[in-house]
């Protein structure tokens, strides 16, 4: 393809084959001159025109296009000065700095700076904003390269402890075929006591290879589950939740075979989550009373101590409202708890006609000192209890 083509395709962005198309044939032959042969010192030259090339009869040179590189670059350099881009480093660091001045003395005009324009304060310019940016970027690496280190520590520490107790991994397994279930859980790696106000506390016995909330009377071979829970029946997920020292933590949920949830519910090492709680001491360590709420509601196992740690009152709610039997304590015992009173009150929350009994009193030896006489309809009742 010659040359010229080329040069007319660049500058005039005509199709190579309509110029082509275009071009007459010659009515002699054309004479050809060789390139001259290239050298590190000069540039290859365009043949000398011969009059015979030409686009609509008229030659490249009375059409004012250049008719060779020199031309053509140079041309081609005047087109785009005329655009206004600069071309040269230097011109458009030029550029810049003049059009920086504009902006800056349009602000003075205002009384505005460019640094309060650009919310960069008083003694702020571009530079400053450049470099606030690159520095918040290299604060913004160090926070994320800091938040995945924290990540990756979590995640291997999850494994290993809850809460910051080490803890271990086990299973337990019960039954066979479509009534198999399955028990993971983690258990503290050391033991230690439980906490002596919360009324259900669940272990692992090592012997017996299953899990219990009965009251541990001895510490050999019991070990408190500590962590992640989960039960499977006959492989789907029944019910998973956590563990704090053998009571319930966190979030706790229930799933039917289809793993539709059936029940949530959350705790706080023992006691739900949203109980209100008052205390002896001003550290938290001797609990006077534990109020259940539940979704605004008063309900669920409500207690009370005495300050030396031993329960005073246990019952439950219901809608605000006391149900069923309520026990009441002596405050000193050699032997543990010792009831004092067992009353009773309605079946459910919303029977609110109901008039609370006593049924049966005793003294702090354990004599009985009082019963309520037991009629038909009082036996019912009690045994629906």
């Amino acid at each position: 393809m010659s040359k010229y083509y080329l040069i007319l395709f660049v500058l005039t962005g005509l199709p190579l084959s309509f110029v082509q198309a275009q071009t007459p044939a010659p009515t002699q032959p054309a004479t050809t001159t060789a390139l001259a042969p290239l050298t590190t010192d000069k540039a290859p030259q365009l043949a000398p025109d011969d009059g015979d090339r030409s686009i609509l009869g008229i030659s490249p040179g009375k059409m004012g296009l250049p008719t060779s590189i020199s031309g053509a670059k140079g041309k081609l350099k005047n087109m785009v000065e005329s655009t206004g881009v600069p071309t040269s480093m230097s011109a458009a660091k030029g550029k810049l700095t003049k059009a920086t001045d504009g902006v800056t003395s349009s602000l003075s005009a205002t009384g505005q700076s460019a640094g309060d324009a650009l919310g960069l304060g008083k003694s702020g310019g571009l530079s400053d904003l450049f470099n606030t940016d690159l520095g918040d970027l290299g604060l913004k690496v160090k926070e994320f390269k800091k938040k995945r280190s924290e990540r990756r520590k979590k995640a291997k520490t999850a494994k290993t402890e809850y809460e910051g107790l080490p803890m271990i991994k086990a299973y337990t397994k019960i039954g066979s075929g479509d009534r198999t279930v399955v028990e993971e859980f983690y258990v503290l790696k050391n033991y230690q006591a439980p906490s002596p106000y919360v009324r259900e506390v669940f272990w692992y016995d090592l012997k017996g290879g299953r899990v219990s909330s009965s009251a541990i009377k001895e510490k050999e071979g019991i070990y408190l589950l500590h962590g992640p829970y989960k039960r499977y029946q006959n492989g789907e997920l029944m019910e998973e939740g956590y563990y704090y020292a053998g009571t319930k933590d966190g979030r706790w949920e229930k799933y039917d075979a289809k793993f539709m949830l059936l029940d949530k519910t959350r705790w706080h090492h023992g006691f739900p989550a949203d109980s209100r709680i008052t205390y002896y001491d001003s550290t938290h360590t001797k609990i006077k009373e534990v109020i259940p709420i539940e979704y605004g509601k008063v309900k669920g196992q409500y207690l009370a101590f005495y300050e030396n740690g031993l329960p005073a009152e246990e019952g439950k709610y219901e809608n605000d409202q006391k149900v069923g039997r309520w026990t009441d304590y002596y405050p000193t015992t050699a032997v543990g708890r010792r009831r004092k009173r067992l009353t009773q009150y309605a079946r459910d929350g919303w029977d609110t006609a109901f008039e609370p009994y006593v049924i049966s009193e005793w003294d702090d030896r354990g004599k009985a000192t009082y019963e309520r006489p037991k009629d038909k309809a009082v036996a019912e009742e009690e045994a629906d209890n």
